[in-house]
């Protein structure tokens, strides 16, 4: 066996590994992620998912868009709770209050 076949099935067997890793990432979302992904537009699910690393959640992502779109808006400091089933977000403000402010479930565009 020459080098050039040696490095051409080692590359074969690295990409092997490599596609057999994705499905087993897929298959590591909750229900409750699933669910939450499944109501998104495709690009944005496609944005989520492109950000998950180790240690991050989708449900992370998923707030930190949501702040980071009603931050535009709001002089918003964190998300407080999210609700997907009623598209509502539950901000605290500078000032301490909390603030309801509706969002669009599937693209996350805040509807204020």
């Amino acid at each position: 066996m020459t080098i050039g076949t040696r490095r051409s099935l080692a590359l074969a067997s690295a990409a092997v590994v490599a596609a057999s890793t994705w499905p087993a990432l897929a298959a590591s979302y909750t229900k409750l992620e699933e669910a939450e992904l499944a109501q998104l537009t495709p690009d944005l699910r496609a944005q989520v998912e492109a950000r998950i690393t180790n240690g991050q959640t989708v449900r992370g992502i998923l707030e930190t868009i949501l702040l980071n779109n009603v931050s535009a808006l709001f002089a918003a400091q964190r998300v407080e709770a999210v609700d997907f089933e009623k598209g509502v977000l539950v901000i605290a403000m500078t000032d301490g209050s909390l603030k309801l402010v509706p969002f669009d479930v599937t693209t996350l565009v805040i509807k204020a």
